[in-house]
């Protein structure tokens, strides 16, 4: 039962991430000919809406839809796909002055985060101190109390690694797992 509430509410954040991630096609989409309705008033927001339903369509293929009827009831990995290929879209982040995500992935029920450090020596980077801490932040952001995050946690039972390359080198890998978290 928690899966499919964990589904239930991660598929409205798919479709809202999906869809808020145009802002860098032209303008020129806003100058389509309005879309009316029976009435024949504009339906506003009608041309985004038939844009997404011909991606929706475009989607449809044979094979997405053998994948789909190949997947069982309570069976997370089209949703952990999703997700992926979602956070994909969005790289890379820089998340500091020192700090890039540069690809995410999954396998299994595991998510792995690559990370790239730049501008730090790298005495910085292998002291024990810095790893320490560095762990710290995993566990403060892995175990938030937020809902997506706890979703996140349910989607990916077994855990989330930590990947963080200098000079294309993995210099750090952590798991977290979600046994870390005091709840």
């Amino acid at each position: 039962m928690i899966k499919r509430a964990t589904l239930a509410a991660l598929f409205p954040a798919i479709l809202l991430a999906g869809g808020c991630d145009d802002a860098s096609k032209d303008k020129a989409d806003t100058a389509e000919a309005p879309t009316t309705t029976q009435a024949g008033k504009t339906a506003p927001g009608a041309n985004d809406l038939d844009k997404r339903l011909a991606e929706i369509r475009s989607q449809s293929t044979s094979a997405k839809i053998e994948e789909f009827n190949q997947l069982k009831d309570n069976d997370p990995k089209l949703l952990q796909k999703s997700v992926v290929a979602e956070v994909k879209k969005q790289l890379p982040l820089l998340i500091d002055d020192a700090t890039m995500m540069e690809d995410v992935s999954a396998e299994g029920n595991t998510f792995t985060y690559k990370f790239v450090i730049k501008g730090l020596p790298a005495s910085i980077t292998q002291n024990e101190e810095w790893r320490s801490n560095m762990q710290k932040v995993i566990i403060t952001n892995y175990c938030s109390n937020d809902n997506r995050v706890k979703v996140f946690r349910s989607l990916f039972p077994d855990g989330a690694v930590y990947n963080y390359y200098q000079d294309n080198k993995l210099i750090y890998s952590w798991k977290a797992q979600p046994a870390i978290c005091k709840e």
